[in-house]
């Protein structure tokens, strides 16, 4: 086994990109993957090389002559063993600090979701995908399909509740030049800026510098530094460009870029709102989950005195034009707010988990910490349920119409509904079509899967649906067929919203991407 500092260099790039905390919950995270297919091997390929804990491979099928043409995770002596045993054999030979293990049954017999993280569903049908995602829904465990046929694949994802901390979105830098605090009051006072030379004044940090102005402003205009126009801030701008001792003052060109984002009145994000206003922000029990007692705390901070509608400080500002004395000052200055406000915080969340008949310390310091960090940042995503689809209309149906993509989607779902009825997708031959049968079969599966196609359309509210005849054409002449170039493609997509979903960083897809590459076609579709 590695030790820590052989991981540190191993995985330096992916470290710099989910920290330690993001590559501690990959390495306990234990993935199940029904389907050893091509696009099941490299969805794996890009888990098992940055550490993935444990994965298990659910198959009964055994490795033939194409699966060594499409598979680079099967060998030819492989032909007529288990495909899933083969693969695991063969990725973990990879790094040898991943677990990997071969369940050889049906995907739809597999039952074991103990201590599982996450389960990835490739080229299954929609009836194995429906069963296993009803169970994963009702256990809170994400659950990602994803489907190839020839040149087009479908990738699926659906988790009941997923939170999110570190979600790494942009965001401007909150400098509080509006309505300074305390301490940053007296920091910009301290400057004199009538009384310096023009050495000393091209070194004042712009945070300085837009204080001053917007106070200059105020004091003219008689007016509250609220609530501010466009026009009203292009006067703040004007009066920035009127205190540059010259043209082309770095430090004054910075406070020049930042009037439009730090002179407006401060609010609190969407999609922060979202969470403070969710019903589990109100609760507080043994079964509350550590997030939700966070966003609990965090309600109570921003309606109390104290928090006055904001969120915590971060602690951080960006780097700006100042001499070196003057930017630690500032710095110091955002990061004792930053420690003053986590601890006004940390009184919050003592009430929190009082009233939850939990230990002061239930929630760590660290997690305080990094909740505290990224406040402004929070996130919260609430998918689809995947078993519903049969039963009703696809809630994402108009954001699939114009994306552009609903004949794909619907060609999934009718794929689905020919392979219940015949035992096989379209394209495939049957055991008694001969070779010279095959194109009149293809014919007759092409017209069969259209009329499924449009009379689920129609069954969803569509008046009069279209389905492209090469599109048709497409499906049926791929006879689901993974190609091993767009299962690559699409094996590194599911990878890296696996990695999101078990890190909780970064913003996962909330509903379905369809993939057209013969198109050159790529569209999330968002709920």
């Amino acid at each position: 086994m590695r030790t820590e500092t052989d991981k540190a260099q191993l995985y330096d790039r992916q470290l710099r990109l989910w920290q330690k905390d993001g590559q501690a919950a990959l390495e306990r995270a234990r993935v199940v993957v029904l389907g050893s297919s091509t696009l099941a091997s490299e969805s794996l390929k890009n888990l098992v090389l940055p550490g993935i804990g444990e994965f298990i491979v659910v198959d009964d099928a055994l490795v033939s002559e194409a699966d060594v043409r499409t598979n680079f995770f099967v060998r030819a002596s492989d032909v007529g063993e288990s495909r899933a045993q083969s693969i695991v054999r063969n990725l973990c030979e990879m790094n040898p600090d991943v677990h990997g293990q071969a369940v050889v049954k049906a995907p739809a017999d597999f039952a074991d979701l103990s201590n599982v993280s996450l389960v990835i569903a490739c080229a299954q049908p929609d009836k194995t995908v429906r069963a296993l995602g009803e169970r994963c829904w009702s256990a809170n465990i994400p659950m990602i399909t994803a489907s190839n046929a020839g040149f087009i694949a479908e990738i699926r994802s659906a988790v009941r509740e997923h939170t999110i901390v570190e979600s790494h979105g942009k965001v401007w830098p909150d400098l509080r030049v509006m309505a300074p605090f305390a301490e940053l009051r007296a920091y910009a006072d301290s400057f004199d800026l009538g009384a310096l030379d023009s050495t000393a004044l091209a070194h004042v940090p712009f945070v300085v510098i837009l204080i001053k102005a917007a106070d200059r402003w105020a004091a003219e205009m008689g007016l509250e530094k609220k609530g501010l126009t466009y026009k009203q801030r292009k006067e703040i701008l004007a009066l920035v460009q009127q205190m540059a001792p010259a043209a082309g003052e770095e430090n004054f060109d910075e406070a020049v870029e930042a009037v439009n984002t730090s002179c407006s009145d401060y609010v609190v994000s969407n999609d922060v709102n979202r969470i403070l206003t969710d019903p589990a922000a109100n609760t507080a029990d043994a079964q509350t989950s550590n997030f939700w007692l966070l966003a609990n705390a965090l309600r109570r901070y921003v309606a109390s005195e104290y928090g006055a509608g904001k969120m915590p400080h971060s602690g951080a500002i960006p780097d700006m034009k100042a001499d070196t004395q003057s930017y630690v000052n500032l710095l110091r200055i955002y990061k004792q707010k930053a420690e003053q406000d986590k601890a006004e915080l940390t009184q919050c969340l003592r009430k929190v988990v009082q009233e939850a008949a939990l230990a002061d310390d239930h929630v760590s310091a660290g997690e305080i910490d990094t909740f505290c960090k990224n406040a402004s940042q929070l996130r919260l995503v609430r998918t689809h349920a995947l078993h519903h689809e049969a039963e009703t209309a696809p809630e994402l149906w108009d954001n699939l119409v114009n994306e552009g993509v609903s004949e794909h989607y619907a060609l999934f779902r009718a794929a689905g509904v020919f392979l219940e009825k015949h035992g096989r997708y379209p394209g495939i031959p049957d055991a008694d079509t001969g070779a010279g049968d095959l194109d009149a079969q293809c014919e007759q599966d092409a017209r069969e899967l259209r009329a499924i196609a449009v009379d689920l359309m129609t069954a969803w509210g569509n008046k009069d649906p279209e389905v492209a005849e090469s599109l048709v054409a497409e499906f049926v002449r791929s006879g689901y067929m993974e190609l091993h170039n767009v299962a690559a493609v699409v094996g590194g997509i599911v990878a890296q919203e696996t990695i999101k979903l078990i890190t909780h960083q970064y913003v996962p897809q909330n509903g379905i991407c369809i993939i057209d590459t013969a198109n050159n076609l790529l569209a999330a579709v968002k709920a």
